[in-house]
């Protein structure tokens, strides 16, 4: 693949516990930046194309290790190895080996970008909106239905505030204002390079909501499509990984998709929908689609109910 340069040593990363990843500027002189990467557990992260052609940027993996998906295969890297970047010409998937950690040099300035987002969240539904209808009005029927099964969960519920839940579930979707309107609204199905872009929306919508919300609220939306049997992504998490919040918007963000006209799906109707992932144990929680289920069957979820649009 164009653009990226390997520089490798033979020595293996070991794993560790998993955290949340973070940014730290170490020195910064005019364009130049020499910042500290520490990325955790077995998340993934996106090397994208720089805005600039003259952009150049060095990764020197201290700790643990990294595996990037290229057009010839996975390369790995460990402990002492590095690789360039410059001139990329498309987004490139990487996954952390255990608790990692990498020193990052870049002629273009990064970590205030990294740190600062400058518009708020409720703008970024308004730009959702402008380009993709559905993807606003989806957000609007996640919050409704995640706040219905949590209130009729009680006491058996997850340990988190409704209103958490309910920041979680409207802005679940935010990090999709990165995928272009193009891939948003294509009618047929999506070649494999123009679903990296939808599987990297959940990584984006966490990185978008922890700063201004924490990381409760985070882990929700960045798991609102990992499935309990590790068939989800972006992360392949399983059931003992993924909480029972995240669960919830999962259930409710499937519901939606399932009831919704999206111009290429066969449209269910709210039962239909409710028995079909009642019917999927092994990918939902049973607690949770048996209370929607509950919901549905009691008229409690109306069929064509208002959602605000």
């Amino acid at each position: 693949m164009d653009g990226i340069q390997f520089n490798r040593k033979a020595v293996a990363g070991e794993p560790a516990a998993e955290n949340e990843p973070s940014a730290h500027l170490l020195a910064k002189q005019g364009d130049l930046e020499v910042m500290l990467y520490r990325i955790t557990g077995e998340s993934v992260v996106w090397l994208y194309p720089a805005s600039d052609p003259d952009a150049i940027e060095y990764f020197f993996i201290h700790k643990g290790g990294v595996e990037l998906a290229m057009d010839d295969g996975l390369q790995s890297l460990g402990p002492g190895e590095s690789f360039t970047v410059s001139g990329l010409k498309q987004d490139v998937p990487v996954k952390m080996h255990g608790d990692t950690e990498i020193l990052y040099v870049t002629n273009c300035p990064a970590y205030e970008s990294l740190a600062h987002i400058d518009e708020s969240l409720q703008e970024l539904l308004t730009r959702i909106n402008e380009k993709d209808h559905y993807t606003s009005r989806h957000s609007k029927a996640v919050l409704q239905y995640s706040l219905a099964i949590y209130d009729a969960m009680e006491d058996h519920g997850p340990d988190i505030p409704r209103e958490d839940l309910a920041f979680a579930a409207l802005f679940h979707d935010v990090g999709k204002c990165f995928v272009p309107v193009e891939i948003l609204k294509k009618p047929e199905r999506l070649e494999q390079a123009e679903f990296r872009y939808i599987l990297r929306h959940p990584v984006d919508s966490g990185r978008m909501l922890q700063p201004k919300f924490g990381e409760q609220i985070a882990e929700i939306a960045r798991n609102h499509h990992e499935r309990l049997d590790g068939s989800g992504y972006p992360r392949g998490l399983r059931e003992e990984d993924i909480s029972l919040a995240s669960q919830i918007v999962a259930v409710a963000d499937s519901f939606d998709a399932m009831t919704s006209e999206r111009g290429y799906n066969v449209v269910k109707t709210f039962l239909e929908a409710a028995q079909e992932l009642v019917s999927l144990p092994l990918q939902y929680d049973s607690r949770i689609t048996n209370v929607l289920m509950h919901l549905v069957s009691s008229g409690a979820l109306e069929e064509g109910g208002a959602i605000g649009t």
